[in-house]
C-alpha cells in the first residue's frame, strides 16, 4: 500500500502545483487591468463605435442625395408647362428643354402653368423617412455606446499612466498608445461633425424644394434638424485627452 500511495500523493501534489501555477498565468494574461488582452478589447470597442459613425455618415448622404433638387429637371417641366398635362408629347417636350432647347421658346407661357410644375415631386418624401429612420438608430445606437467607449479609454490612459509610473512601460511605449486612442477619438469627432454637416445640407436642399413649390416637408425639416443636433451633442462629448 506505502509503494502505491507515494507515487499517487506526489502525483496530486503536482496537479495542485500544476493548476496553481496556470492560474496565475491566466490571471497575469487576461484578469489583470490594463493587460494586452483589455487593451485589445478596448481597440475593437474603437473599431466597432466607427463602423457606427462611418454607417450614420452614409446614412446622412443618402439623406442628402434624397433631398436634392434637379434644378434642370424642374426648368424642363415649367418650360413644358401645360403640354405635361394635355399632350402625348410631355415627355419629349420634358427631354428636350432639359436640353435647353425649349425653355426659352415657351417662356412667355410660364404665367398660368407654374402650378403645374410646382405640382410635381421635386424631393420623394418617402424615400427621406426611410432614411431619417435609419439614421435615428444609429444615432441612437452611437448616443448609447459613446459614453461607455470614453470612459473605457480614460480608464486605458490611468493604467497605462500607472504601468509607466512603475517602470512596465516605457515612456514611448505609453506615448504611442495613447496617441492610438487620441487618433480613434479625433476620427469619431469628424464622422459626427461631417454628419452634422450633410445633415445642414439636406435641411438646406428641402428648403431649396419648398421654395419650388413642394409642400408637406416640414416634418422632414425638423426631424433632419434633430439629427443635427444629436450628432453634434454627440461630437461635443468626445475630448481628445
Amino acid at each position: 500500500m506505502k509503494i502505491t500511495a507515494l507515487p499517487v500523493s506526489l502525483a496530486i501534489v503536482a496537479l495542485i502545483s500544476g493548476c496553481a501555477s496556470s492560474t496565475v498565468g491566466f490571471r497575469g494574461q487576461i484578469g489583470t487591468p490594463g493587460t494586452a488582452m483589455s487593451f485589445q478589447e478596448t481597440h475593437e470597442s474603437d473599431a466597432a463605435m466607427l463602423e457606427q459613425t462611418a454607417a450614420l455618415e452614409a446614412l446622412m448622404r443618402d439623406i442628402v442625395r434624397s433631398s436634392t433638387v434637379k434644378h434642370a429637371a424642374i426648368g424642363a417641366a415649367m418650360g413644358c408647362g401645360i403640354f405635361v398635362l394635355a399632350t402625348a408629347n410631355a415627355s419629349g417636350c420634358i427631354r428636350a428643354a432639359t436640353a435647353g432647347g425649349v425653355v426659352g421658346a415657351v417662356s412667355g407661357n410660364l404665367a398660368g402653368k407654374r402650378e403645374v410644375a410646382r405640382r410635381m415631386e421635386l424631393v420623394s418624401p418617402n424615400e427621406l423617412v426611410r432614411g431619417i429612420r435609419s439614421s435615428n438608430e444609429k444615432l441612437d445606437q452611437i448616443t448609447t455606446n459613446l459614453p461607455q467607449l470614453l470612459s473605457r479609454q480614460e480608464k486605458t490612459v490611468a493604467t497605462l499612466a500607472q504601468r509607466r509610473s512603475l517602470g512596465e512601460l516605457s515612456q514611448g511605449e505609453y506615448s504611442a498608445q495613447v496617441a492610438s486612442i487620441r487618433t480613434r477619438r479625433a476620427e469619431l469627432a469628424e464622422a459626427l461633425t461631417l454628419s452634422s454637416k450633410q445633415a445642414k445640407l439636406a435641411q438646406n436642399n428641402l428648403a431649396d424644394a419648398a421654395a419650388h413649390g413642394q409642400t408637406g416637408l416640414e416634418w422632414h425639416i425638423r426631424a433632419i434638424e434633430q439629427l443635427e443636433r444629436e450628432a453634434l451633442s454627440a461630437r461635443s462629448t468626445i475630448s481628445l485627452l
